[in-house]
């Protein structure tokens, strides 16, 4: 079994710190151990446990560059803070993994939740396909702002939807600075395949999107709908994060952080359709083994 399938196989896979290691090990050298200096393939563990390799005796460890790197808590912790995250249909606080975990302050427990978020982005994912719906949205806390694409004291918040003929497809978000066009077309190109159909309100910024290789259908903005009819997809999934922001995070998102939590939004609703938390949970493990190590003084906002 290469990651479990229930609860029950999580605590027999990873009873103890010394299976954990293991786990991390299969994961890193998947072709077999290779010392990083000599690319030996023998070693020996220590009681501390670290990995000697027999030619060199460089001593390594499955953490060392890896977002578990200096880990101050034992590994079976985090992973049972990442199977915790999975597990849970929409999520869970940083109160809430305090509380499960038995953290010591809820400091801990956010920076926690903050470093898996940085997991949840796969590198080469595919880009959305086919007919994709585009609107923005305003994201904040309870300042009310003004209305209409230029309100204030919120974050501004694209999101494009696939379209399919039953139901949704996957979903990509982003914080832009703006809807003018040079903010649109580097979200579209970035996201969405070339040739797909983009299909947006009546925004002047969308029009150009033909010259760069898309078909695109506006929707009149002067028939007789109101905005949330013109674009009803991704309202659907703008009524969906607010809610799960404000459900499972009490609103507390700040404004300099959110987009990782539109990170974890969009890994959650992209697999809302699968019957395996444990291969989402060995998707994360295997993603924070390729991952740099992310210290305090980088927990920052992608708009910080």
């Amino acid at each position: 079994m290469s990651y479990p399938l229930t609860q029950m196989d999580f605590e027999k896979m990873f009873s103890d710190e010394a299976k954990c290691f293991e786990y991390l090990i299969h994961l890193k050298w998947q072709d077999g151990f290779r010392c990083p200096k000599c690319n030996h393939s023998e070693y020996w563990n220590t009681s501390r446990k670290q990995m000697i390799c027999k030619n060199c005796e460089h001593p390594t460890s499955p953490t060392v560059g890896t977002i578990f790197h200096k880990a101050k808590k034992p590994l079976l912790v985090y992973f049972r803070a990442i199977w915790w995250i999975i597990a849970q249909k929409n999520g869970v606080s940083a109160t809430g993994i305090k509380n499960i975990l038995g953290l010591g302050s809820y400091q801990t427990a956010w920076e926690w939740l903050q470093k898996f978020r940085r997991l949840m982005v796969l590198p080469g994912r595919e880009k959305l396909s086919g007919k994709v719906e585009i609107d923005e949205t305003f994201i904040g806390g309870s300042k009310p702002g003004k209305r209409g694409r230029g309100a204030d004291g919120k974050s501004l918040v694209i999101i494009a939807v696939e379209v399919k003929e039953y139901g949704l497809g996957r979903v990509r978000m982003a914080i832009i600075p703006d809807a003018s066009y040079k903010s649109l077309k580097q979200f579209i190109l970035d996201n969405i395949e070339n040739g797909s159909h983009l299909i947006t309100d009546g925004w002047k910024s969308y029009v150009k999107m033909k010259t760069l290789g898309y078909a695109h259908i506006a929707i009149d903005n002067n028939t007789p709908m109101n905005s949330e009819n013109l674009t009803p997809n991704v309202h659907r999934i703008a009524s969906l994060i607010k809610r799960w922001l404000l459900g499972t995070h009490q609103n507390f998102a700040q404004k300099s952080h959110l987009e990782y939590y539109l990170d974890e939004f969009v890994f959650r609703h992209n697999r809302r359709k699968s019957k395996s938390r444990g291969l989402l949970f060995e998707t994360l493990i295997q993603q924070a083994v390729i991952h740099k190590p992310v210290i305090r003084s980088e927990l920052k906002g992608k708009h910080d």
